[in-house]
């Protein structure tokens, strides 16, 4: 009888496996039975077909599966059509999904994907009006920053992939080239003043002390932190990448630096996208696809004239109070910029009391904004300083997601290439919008929701990621934070700054100002240092539309919070609010709108 239960029980293991095989076999060549079965099978197409954003993620490393660590992912122009045509595809299928019969939850994602699949559709008709080499995201920097910070070296495996990885860069780089030379015949060459920031950055990153290089000298640092792999391997590993850096990426650098310095002779000073071939069209299209909503460039202008207006009417008044009257805002934050008790010294240990500063804030950042959140996530957050050799043309600062599997925290990195750029009143609110409550908050707990796709939970919308965070910024204040009227005017400077970029960047792309129109209306009113305009300026020009979506964000959660407030009364609770918008990952903001009055009962149909 035993026998005869094992006998039954073994065919129907046998059974269960031979019809998951099918499942899984039929999900993989045809249209999936169901929608879930579907939003997993685009997710692992898109991400194992980018050996990149696996290691990024490390979502497979947990598992013993590593070999896409020692590959870079395509860079070649006909990749970068084939990714539109499959995001064609798969809104066709999506759509022979019936939509109906979903919850609310569901629907809400269905919708979130099929928005986000026609855009990326529609992105064929402008594939090639994008700079892939600048200097901002520019490959030339990219490649470096992608090994040193998300290439993990603990072991013998870890070690062979990043060798390989260096070895690759050049076949990447030829890539990268073919695809320029596709865009030049185009008519598409990035401004002058771009091509000159991005061969600056490669004779910096060429350094003739090899072992100062960021390849060599990372992954120095990660050996010497690894107890499995031998001390011959280490040197002999650090040896080969001498080698490997000499021979074959510093070559490749080269090729590219070459290719530039040809088309700086024909290039010319028009920043806009207008220039592009559809360039309107090409800059309404990135519009949309960073502030996820249908406000046309002219809305946004006029929108960013109205909140400049009110914001620096907000910040006139703090300066009264503080005893700076009848100063402009200019000169007015110049004065405070360079008041001593607002700088760091500049001595040699001032860079690390700057970091130590930004840990200080996030900390305090993190016990006072638990008590306004239902959930926390799992992953810690680090402040590092942005790598030496790309910290010229960078942001002030930026955020690094952690990795799925836990061992990559999250990084909020600050750019330290100038003290004097770094006024002690700006840093709570930069530490709020680069990690907590910004940032990181809000992308931890995306990365560790189980209801959403994981294609959503991985897709950052623009105007929901980036509005959140400065959200975050306003977050800090309603909340009491802090009660410096100083660090309020850094946080007003901060805002004003979001909103100067809704009138600069719609001025550069839309209404064809040159750089020096776009820097001069931002220096006059922001009162931001030269230095730190122009590198704002110039990442607007190649990047179009997405400085826009940070006020259009956050002016849709701070609407969305006052409707929950009417709506809700005395029953209104903050953490509810949070716990909603958060609760189903990034989503473009016209969808989430919806779904809020939904949640409130606020639809037409009601």
């Amino acid at each position: 009888m035993v026998q005869k239960a094992v006998r039954i029980l073994i065919l129907f293991l046998i059974l269960m496996i031979v019809f998951a095989s099918l499942i899984t076999w039929h999900t993989i060549n045809f249209r999936p039975l169901t929608l879930g079965l579907y939003y997993e099978k685009i997710f692992w197409e898109d991400v194992l077909d980018d050996p990149e954003t696996l290691t990024s993620l490390r979502i497979l490393d947990s598992w013993g599966i590593r070999s896409h660590n020692h590959k870079w992912s395509d860079s070649s122009p006909e990749k970068e059509m084939e990714l539109a045509d499959k995001a064609k595809r798969n809104l066709e299928i999506l759509r022979t999904y019936n939509p109906a019969g979903l919850n609310r939850e569901d629907r809400t994602y269905y919708k979130a994907l099929e928005w986000n699949l026609q855009l990326e559709s529609d992105r064929e008709h402008y594939i090639y009006n994008y700079y892939p080499v600048n200097q901002l995201f520019g490959i030339q920097n990219h490649i470096p920053s992608f090994l040193a910070t998300s290439h993990i070296v603990e072991d013998e495996e870890d070690l062979s992939a990043y060798l390989d990885r260096l070895k690759g860069i050049s076949e990447k780089m030829e890539q990268v080239i073919r695809g320029l030379e596709l865009r030049e015949s185009n008519g598409v060459i990035p401004p002058d003043f771009i091509l000159k920031r991005v061969i600056h950055e490669i004779e910096t990153f060429r350094i003739k002390d090899v072992e100062s290089n960021i390849l060599y000298s990372s992954l120095k640092s990660k050996l010497e932190k690894s107890n499995e792999i031998t001390p011959e391997r280490k040197a002999s590993s650090l040896t080969e990448t001498k080698k490997v850096l000499l021979d074959s990426v510093y070559p490749s650098y080269s090729k590219l630096q070459t290719f530039l310095e040809r088309q700086l002779r024909s290039a010319n000073n028009k920043a806009g996208a207008w220039k592009l071939p559809n360039g309107e069209q090409f800059y309404a299209h990135t519009l949309k696809n960073h502030t996820t909503t249908n406000l046309t460039p002219q809305e946004v202008h006029q929108i960013g004239l109205s909140e400049v207006n009110r914001i620096q009417t907000e910040m006139k008044t703090i300066l009264e109070s503080v005893g700076m009257k009848g100063k402009n805002i200019q000169t007015a934050m110049k004065e405070l910029r360079e008041k001593p008790e607002f700088q760091f010294p500049d001595e040699p240990t001032s860079k690390e009391k700057v970091l130590e500063s930004y840990k200080t804030i996030l900390e305090d950042s993190i016990r006072k904004s638990k008590t306004i959140f239902p959930k926390w996530p799992k992953a810690k957050v680090l402040v590092e300083r942005i790598p030496q050799f790309k910290e010229a043309g960078a942001a002030g600062a930026y955020y690094e997601e952690p990795s799925l599997d836990g061992k990559r925290p999250g990084v909020f990195y600050a750019n330290l290439r100038n003290i004097k750029e770094i006024p002690k009143f700006g840093m709570n609110t930069l530490t709020y919008h680069e990690a907590v409550p910004g940032h990181h908050l809000q992308i931890a707990w995306s990365q560790e929701l189980t209801s959403a796709p994981r294609k959503l939970r991985t897709t950052h919308f623009t105007a929901f990621v980036e509005g959140w965070a400065l959200y975050a910024e306003r977050l800090a204040k309603d909340y009491e934070f802090y009660s410096d009227p100083y660090i309020d005017l850094g946080r007003l400077q901060g805002e004003l700054f979001r909103a100067v970029r809704l009138v600069v960047d719609t001025g550069i792309h839309y209404k064809r100002w040159s750089r020096e129109e776009a820097i001069r209306y931002m220096s006059d009113n922001t009162g931001m240092g030269p230095t730190e305009v122009t590198s704002e300026i110039e990442r607007y020009i190649v990047y179009p539309g997405q400085a826009c979506a940070y006020k259009i964000g956050m002016m849709s959660f701070l609407k969305m919070r006052e409707e929950w407030k009417t709506a809700k009364g005395k029953d209104f609770d903050i953490k509810e609010y949070h716990g909603f918008v958060l609760g189903k990952g990034s989503l473009p903001l016209e969808i989430l709108e919806l779904t809020s009055k939904e949640e409130l009962g606020l639809t037409s149909k009601n």
